[in-house]
C-alpha cells in the first residue's frame, strides 16, 4: 500500500510545474477532454490484465503512475478553468459545488464499491471506472468551445517554455502568503498522507472489517466533505481564508488522533465524517483565495508548482507510514501524525502572519 500510494504522488511532485506551463499555454477544455480519454484507455488496459490474471505489483505501479500523471493534468486544469467560468464573488459557491460533486461521487462509489468488490471481485468496478472516463470526455464536448482559451503572455520574451516556467516560480516567491502556504503544507501533507496510506490496513487490522468497511470509511470522509463544502461555500471568506485554513487543519488533526484511539467501526465512521468536514473547511477557502488573487494566465503554473512543492514529501510520508506501522502499530502512526500536525499548526498560526491575515 505504501508503494502504491507513493506512486500516485510521484507525478504530482515531478511533473507538476512542467504540466502547469502547458495548462497555461493550451486550451484547457481540450486538455480535459484528452486526458479523460487517456485515463479511460489506461483503466481499460488494467481491466484486461485483471481478467487475464497477469496484473503483478510492478505492472500496477506503472499503471498507477500513468493514471496519476493524467489525473494531475486534470486536477490543475479544472482548478484553473473555474475562474474563467465564474466571477470572483461566485468562486466560493463554485468551488463548493465542485467539492460537493466530487464528494457525492465518492460517497456512491466507495459505498457501493466496497460491497461490489466483496461480492463480485475487482474486475467489474475497474471496467465501470474505465467507462466513466469516456463518459466524462463526452460530457465535456457539450461545454462552450471558447471555455479555457489560453490568455496571451504580456510580452514576447515571456512566451518561451523556459521563461513561462521561471515566471511561475518568480510569482510565488513574490507573494509571501504563498510561501507560507508551502511551508505549512509540507508538514501537514507529510503526516496527512501517512494516515491516508494506512486506511485500507486500518479497516482490516484495527477495525477488523473487510472491503466494505474500507469503502464505508472512504464514503464517510466524502459525506463529511460534502457537508463541509455546502456549508463553507455559503461563507464569505474574503477576509478570513487563512484563519479557516489554520482552524480547519487543527480540527483535522484532532480527528486523526481520535481515529488512532478508535477500535469501533461506528465511531470510526463518525470520526471519518468529521475529518471530511474539516478537509472542505480547510481546502475550499484556500483554493478560492488562490484563484481570486493569482492572474488567470499564471494560475496553471502557480497551482501546479504549489502542489508539487507541498506534496514533495508526501511519497516519503506514505512510505514512512508503512514502515513505522509495521514496527509499531497503525494507531501509533495516526496518533503521532495528529499530534505533530496540531503542534505545527499552532506554531504556524503564531508566526505565519501573511497567511493568517490574507484577504482577497
Amino acid at each position: 500500500m505504501g508503494v502504491v500510494v507513493t506512486a500516485t504522488l510521484v507525478p504530482v511532485v515531478v511533473l507538476g510545474p512542467t504540466l502547469g506551463v502547458y495548462v497555461d499555454r493550451w486550451n484547457r477544455r481540450r486538455i480535459l477532454i484528452a486526458t479523460n480519454v487517456v485515463e479511460g484507455v489506461i483503466v481499460a488496459g488494467l481491466s484486461l490484465l485483471v481478467v487475464s490474471h497477469t496484473a503483478a505489483l510492478g505492472i500496477l505501479v506503472v499503471i498507477v503512475l500513468g493514471l496519476a500523471s493524467a489525473a494531475q493534468f486534470v486536477r490543475i486544469t479544472s482548478t484553473a478553468v473555474v475562474p474563467q467560468t465564474v466571477g470572483v464573488d461566485d468562486l466560493p459557491a463554485a468551488n463548493g459545488l465542485m467539492s460537493f460533486s466530487n464528494s457525492f461521487n465518492q460517497i456512491i462509489g466507495l459505498s457501493l464499491g466496497g460491497v461490489v468488490v466483496a461480492l463480485f471481485g475487482v474486475s467489474l468496478p475497474i471496467e465501470y471506472d474505465a467507462v466513466t472516463f469516456f463518459v466524462a470526455a463526452v460530457l465535456l464536448l457539450f461545454t462552450p468551445r471558447e471555455l479555457g482559451a489560453p490568455e496571451p503572455a504580456p510580452a514576447p520574451e515571456v512566451a518561451t517554455f523556459r521563461a513561462q516556467f521561471v515566471e511561475g516560480f518568480a510569482y510565488i516567491r513574490s507573494q509571501r502568503y504563498l510561501v507560507e502556504v508551502i511551508a505549512l503544507g509540507i508538514i501537514v501533507n507529510f503526516f496527512a498522507n501517512a494516515v491516508s496510506a494506512l486506511f485500507a490496513p486500518y479497516a482490516g487490522l484495527v477495525l477488523h472489517g473487510g472491503a466494505a468497511t474500507y469503502g464505508l470509511l472512504g464514503a464517510a470522509i466524502a459525506a463529511g466533505a460534502l457537508v463541509g463544502a455546502l456549508a463553507i461555500g455559503k461563507v464569505n471568506t474574503r477576509r478570513s481564508a487563512g484563519r479557516y485554513l489554520f482552524g480547519g487543519a487543527a480540527l483535522l488533526s484532532l480527528a486523526m488522533i481520535a481515529l488512532g484511539l478508535t477500535r469501533s467501526i461506528p465511531l470510526a465512521l463518525v470520526e471519518a465524517a468529521a475529518l471530511g468536514v474539516m478537509l472542505s473547511v480547510t481546502n475550499v477557502p484556500m483554493l478560492t483565495l488562490i484563484q481570486a488573487k493569482v492572474p488567470s494566465r499564471l494560475l496553471g503554473r502557480v497551482m501546479a508548482t504549489l502542489m508539487s512543492l507541498i506534496l514533495v514529501v508526501s511519497p516519503v510520508g506514505s512510505f514512512f507510514a508503512g514502515t513505522l506501522a509495521a514496527a509499531t502499530s497503525i494507531g501509533a502512526v495516526f496518533l503521532l501524525s495528529g499530534v505533530v500536525m496540531l503542534v505545527a499548526e499552532g506554531i504556524g498560526f503564531a508566526t505565519l502572519a501573511a497567511l493568517r491575515d490574507v484577504t482577497y
